[in-house]
């Protein structure tokens, strides 16, 4: 076996407004030879480039799956003596896999990898179930001056991936990259933490609604599968922990922090949220057609499991539920959905004043960061050039937030000409250090800090956005 390293396809990409192409693979290893039926074509309305493009995109996607099919790995699949309705308490263990086949995965060398699904909540409460996994180093970060973490056990990073899809394909733990890879898992693990990453509920484990962009849900997850870990590996793993994430991720960090605020979690050190969703109708009003198509149609097909009253027609015109359906039916994840609802087509997939529905301001007011309290201390960094997660929003947030908290321990650093998904690489030394010194005891004033980060040889020779990805061939 090879490990490929291939320019990514515009699927994989930011959404384009601009006039529809067709995509052309770029290795022929891939393992999915994928094709829309007929009948799927015309339930959906599928122009003949859209349909092509839908199938080179889930081939892609199959391709990056380690061994099996989400809706098929037997990892996933609930214990026999098992009920949704008369689950455990939330944190509790259903199933471990210790030792994760690493063979079919493309993580660095010298690292490991554990599954697990466990009990997290919903945002009313009701138990449910989930999946996540451990990414271990080869030995523990060495800490400095804190007695309270033994030098044998592994400190432990809650992770939250971003936008992945909404199907039960889209899990990382069942991706062969972990989908966030080296701006995310990959670096922390080699950074000597113990990275504990949920799926979120509704990713992996079949027949669940992904409730997309509630933060405080996928918060709960978070906490959830640090509680469930620990608990499994407890003489391997700190009770101490930080949570992390960029994107969707930074958006349930920031939640993470407000959760810990009214539920405090024993062992919690702090947040860092990375390119962070706040005002979320705000970002959204500042994205392009694609990603406006894409986001609020993920968010359409889960809002039904949440509001009882919700249906996708509210959002949603005839075409675009047309498209969930489809998507729901090949299980096809965030590359397809840039295809689904790419507004090259012309075709109008959302209702005129969605966004000024009761449903909408609900979402907006359950899933909105800032303004309130938080646990502290906790770093956010942002692009100022963030095409997805808007930095003006953030910078908007972070001001309110600091008004009404003004000794809450809030960092935020603005990194100049940096993008959104490659904050995480320009930041990478920031937040490596800031989790270094939450282990390490290190205290931070009671105050709000605000700073601009500029490259050191110009932005503007820098590479912009990544233009690689890692496939298994």
């Amino acid at each position: 076996m090879k490990v490929i390293v291939v320019a990514l396809l515009t699927c994989f990409a930011t959404f384009a407004n601009a006039q529809q192409k067709l995509l052309q693979p770029q290795d022929n290893t891939f393992n999915s030879t994928f094709t829309l039926t007929p009948e799927q074509i015309r339930a959906a309305n599928l122009s003949e480039a859209t349909a092509h493009n839908v199938e080179i995109a889930l081939r892609i996607e199959r391709s990056n799956k380690a061994g099996y099919p989400a809706q098929s790995d037997p990892f996933y699949t609930l214990p026999a003596n098992t009920s949704i309705s008369s689950l455990p308490p939330p944190g509790s263990i259903l199933k471990v896999e210790q030792h994760t086949n690493n063979s079919l995965y493309t993580i660095p060398p010298t690292l490991s990898l554990s599954r697990f699904l466990y009990v997290s909540e919903t945002l009313n409460g009701s138990r449910v179930p989930a999946s996540a996994y451990v990414l271990w180093p080869f030995t523990p970060r060495r800490h400095r001056n804190n007695s309270k973490i033994s030098a044998d056990v592994y400190e432990v990073v809650g992770f939250a991936h971003g936008t992945s899809g909404q199907t039960t394909a889209c899990a990382p733990s069942g991706l062969r990259n972990l989908w966030d890879d080296f701006h995310g898992p990959f670096a922390a693990a080699l950074a000597g933490y113990a990275v504990v990453a949920t799926d979120y509920v509704g990713l992996g484990i079949p027949n669940l609604d992904s409730p997309y962009f509630i933060f405080p849900s996928q918060a709960s997850d978070v906490f959830n599968a640090v509680a469930a870990a620990q608990r499994q590996w407890s003489s391997e793993l700190s009770k101490q922990f930080v949570v992390m994430g960029q994107s969707q991720g930074g958006g349930t960090t920031w939640a993470a922090a407000q959760r810990q605020a009214e539920r405090p979690v024993e062992g919690y050190l702090g947040a860092v949220s990375a390119s962070p969703f706040t005002d979320i109708l705000e970002n959204v009003a500042r994205q392009n057609a694609g990603q406006v198509n894409a986001r609020i149609a993920g968010v359409a097909q889960g809002l039904k499991g949440v509001r009882d009253n919700f249906t996708l027609a509210e959002w949603m015109t005839d075409a675009g539920i047309a498209r969930i359906k489809l998507a729901l039916e090949i299980q096809s994840c965030g590359g397809v959905g840039a295809q689904l609802f790419s507004p090259a087509e012309g075709v109008e997939f959302l209702q005129p004043g969605w966004n000024e529905t009761e449903s909408a301001r609900w979402w907006a007011n359950v899933s909105g960061n800032g303004g309130r309290a938080f646990a502290g201390p906790m770093l956010v960094v942002q692009g100022d050039e963030d095409g997805n997660a808007n930095e003006e929003v953030t910078t908007a947030a972070v001001a309110r937030t600091c008004q009404m908290f003004p000794g809450s321990r809030l960092q935020y650093s603005v990194y100049e000409g940096v993008t959104h998904s490659p904050i995480m690489y320009a930041a990478h030394n920031q937040w490596r250090d800031w989790i270094a010194d939450r282990f390490d005891g290190v205290e931070l004033e009671d105050e709000c800090k605000t700073e601009t980060v500029r490259s050191r040889r110009g932005a503007e020779h820098t590479v912009k956005d990544q233009n690689w990805s890692i496939l298994y061939g």
